[in-house]
């Protein structure tokens, strides 16, 4: 359902005024982009701990569709039970508490909700979304949105191009999977969300399919998504140290490609998952991420300043940011220690991420505040 544009410009305006950011269409000068920290748990409890950055206007959770209403399962990570009774217990896949009631009601502002429904471990998974077997899951969903009572940025099956993500290699059944989702929250009367359509944007995923598919292969339509999201987690201009079949293109001209889509079909766009992948801020380090990029995961250290850290990564991104800051509204970052994580920890076997934490260097810390800063307010 595409939406009237005097009731768009009139959502954008409520959420403007909680958020204090705006909209493409209407948007008024100074009006704040959307910073998110996530994503564990832990790691958004760590960062408002150490008081030590800039204030976020939201946090980050992971929820597994599938298990939404299994106790077994944890809730999928979603912490209330069917009747909508908070649970004290978190859940961990490997990846830190998860816990999204929480994550949405500890701390203030909105709330950006990756919702897994690949099937990795459910195989046949999306054909009973689409037969509506599992409606009662999204009814689940839409009821703690509903409860939860804030800004909700819901990424429904993100990072669709990765090919980790087994089953939305189909394009036309995930845009099915992702429109009966929306549908079902919408007819439970959900108000309180909008619907993020998110690439992995990650050229190693396209050295592994052997070359890059169109994005637009997999969009639901214009009535169903408010907002393209990409991940950026390698260096921006980041290319292969090790012998490959073909260079893949840059993390920016990938992300590059979905802002011109963005700006062609009036969306805004969300960083949605960031974070350095391969440094250690609390180490000032750099280690291998993945044979198929520079070599065996975790090895071959490089003690590095910070400052260098800043110029590689950060730097060039915030400086990313700010160019395209008629389009880019949102950065989630992820602030995590991932080695200290089962999934992402030794022995690497998902690649080496290192330590995001940005608590653990003032140097970046400081960096970081500044230019988020700068970013949020430009007009």
């Amino acid at each position: 359902m595409i939406r009237p544009v005097r009731i768009l410009v009139l959502a954008c305006s409520l959420l403007a005024a909680w958020f204090s950011t705006g909209c493409l269409a209407g948007e008024e000068p100074g009006q704040k982009r959307l910073f998110i920290i996530g994503q564990d748990l832990n790691s958004v409890r760590g960062y408002y701990e150490s008081a030590c950055c800039s204030a976020p206007d939201g946090q980050t959770a992971y929820l597994d569709f599938y298990n939404l209403r299994s106790a077994e399962s944890g809730y999928g990570g979603l912490g209330i039970d069917l009747q909508g009774h908070p649970l004290e217990k978190d859940w961990d896949w490997g990846t830190g508490p998860a816990n999204a009631w929480k994550s949405a009601t500890e701390y203030p502002g909105g709330f950006a909700i990756g919702l897994s429904i690949t099937e990795n471990d459910h195989p046949g998974g999306l054909d009973r979304i689409v037969s509506g077997e599992l409606d009662g899951n999204a009814r689940q969903l839409a009821r703690f949105i509903r409860l939860i009572d804030r800004p909700v940025y819901l990424r429904i099956g993100y990072e669709f191009d990765g090919g980790w993500n087994h089953g939305y290699e189909n394009a036309e059944r995930y845009k099915t999977v992702f429109r009966r989702i929306v549908d079902v929250l919408r007819a439970e009367g959900v108000q309180n969300v909008e619907y993020v359509w998110q690439a992995a944007a990650f050229p190693l995923d396209v050295l592994m399919d052997g070359g890059y598919t169109d994005y637009r292969e997999w969009y639901p339509g214009d009535g169903y998504v408010d907002w393209m999201g990409v991940s950026l987690f390698l260096g921006l201009d980041e290319v292969p140290t090790v012998e490959t079949a073909f260079v893949p293109p840059t993390v920016r001209v990938l992300i590059e490609r979905m802002l011109d889509f963005a700006r062609e079909k009036g969306k805004p766009v969300m960083i949605a998952e960031a974070s350095p992948q391969g440094y250690d801020l609390a180490n000032n380090s750099n280690r291998n991420i993945t044979p198929i990029l520079d070599g065996p995961s975790g090895e071959d250290r490089i003690d590095l300043e910070s400052e260098e850290i800043w110029d590689a990564w950060f730097g060039p991104v915030f400086e990313f940011m700010e160019e395209h800051h008629d389009v880019i509204r949102a950065l989630a970052y992820i602030n995590a220690n991932w080695d200290a994580q089962a999934m992402w920890g030794p022995p690497y076997d998902s690649g080496y991420w290192g330590d995001s934490r940005l608590e653990v260097n003032p140097y970046i810390t400081e960096r970081f505040n500044e230019a988020i800063e700068r970013w949020r307010n430009m007009n």
